[in-house]
């Protein structure tokens, strides 16, 4: 009986699996699932974005090194500055309004906003940081490169490098707090470490990718198509979730199929009261942060979401993808 009802079962995916390759097929169209090679990309997706207002006004950077402004409602980009290398991410400090781009040959370049010009570039041997960090404010400047070694910058004397202890040397910078703590991860467990007086200040017992903190530390962690909540008043952790399936967009029949499969996750985010995940399936799905209940599922969007941002007054979220789409979504 067990022999036959796992029989049952791989018929069953194979009749579905079947039934994909048909429709895709009959629509004369292509998914091409690739690992992340910023080599495959699209020049002008869009690989970052970050508010430079309340809400309604961003910074997006592409592969071919433009930084825009873009505004909630119109179409038009406005220029910024084109640095003619790859931009990975982008960081903005609103106090002295400058932009930090990390990129592919030039290091990270520091530019200032209102006069659209370099300031500075803080260089990298033979490497780049793919996700950029900065204190909230605004004196800590933090990454991770390409070849594995970690850098943190303390901007109040230009752009002096701190070191991580030994102790601490083979763990990975994930984020940044509110308090200013850099999040270091080793396996099985997440240490903040405070770099300004050299202490760790709590260790935490997790697993996954650190996608997104909020002001309370807690924590939303991705692995591979699951993502957890980690709530630091109770030190609690939810139960594994995942997206429930794939909407697949069929243009010739405008219509959206919902494909039982559950494809990677690529971004998240943290407010008041609400989980964001998003990634390969170009999906958002909203959830409640507090009961971790499915709430809203965003299908707009017609590539994977490369990157999600929070506007700080918390009642918007705008999100980009790698065709160079652009959405802005009312949270209230």
């Amino acid at each position: 009986m067990v022999q036959k009802n796992r029989y049952i079962k791989m018929n069953n995916k194979l009749t579905l699996l079947l039934i994909l390759v048909s429709v895709i097929s009959g629509c004369k169209q292509e998914i091409d699932l690739k690992s992340s090679a910023f080599t495959a990309v699209n020049p002008l997706s869009y690989t970052d974005v970050v508010y430079v207002s309340n809400k309604d006004t961003v910074l997006i950077a592409t592969f071919d090194g433009r930084i825009s402004e873009r505004i909630n409602g119109k179409e038009k980009e406005n220029l910024i500055i084109n640095l003619s290398d790859e931009i990975y991410s982008l960081t903005f400090d609103a106090k002295n309004q400058r932009i930090y781009a990390s990129t592919l040959s030039s290091g990270i370049v520091i530019i200032d906003y209102k006069k659209k010009k370099v300031l500075n570039h803080i260089l990298l041997k033979e490497t780049w940081i793919a996700n950029l960090m900065l204190s909230k404010d605004g004196n800590v400047l933090a990454g991770r490169s390409s070849n594995r070694k970690n850098y943190i910058w303390n901007l109040k004397n230009g752009t002096t490098q701190l070191q991580i202890p030994d102790s601490l040397s083979d763990h990975k910078i994930m984020g940044i707090s509110n308090l200013g703590s850099i999040i270091l991860k080793s396996k099985g467990s997440y240490i903040f470490w405070n770099p300004l007086n050299n202490s760790i200040e709590k260790e935490v017992k997790i697993n996954g990718e650190l996608a997104a903190i909020d002001s309370n530390s807690n924590m939303l962690l991705i692995s591979h198509n699951n993502f957890q909540y980690y709530n630091a008043s109770f030190d609690s952790i939810s139960s594994k979730k995942q997206h429930a399936d794939w909407p697949y967009y069929v243009k010739e029949q405008d219509t959206t199929l919902r494909i039982p499969l559950q494809l990677a996750l690529t971004v998240g985010q943290l407010t008041d009261k609400y989980i964001f995940t998003a990634g390969i399936d170009r999906s958002i799905r909203k959830w409640d942060k507090t009961s971790g209940d499915h709430l809203e599922d965003i299908l707009k969007h017609k590539a994977t979401i490369s990157a999600v941002d929070i506007s700080p007054d918390g009642t918007q979220l705008v999100s980009i993808d790698l065709k160079g789409g652009i959405f802005f979504h009312e949270l209230q």
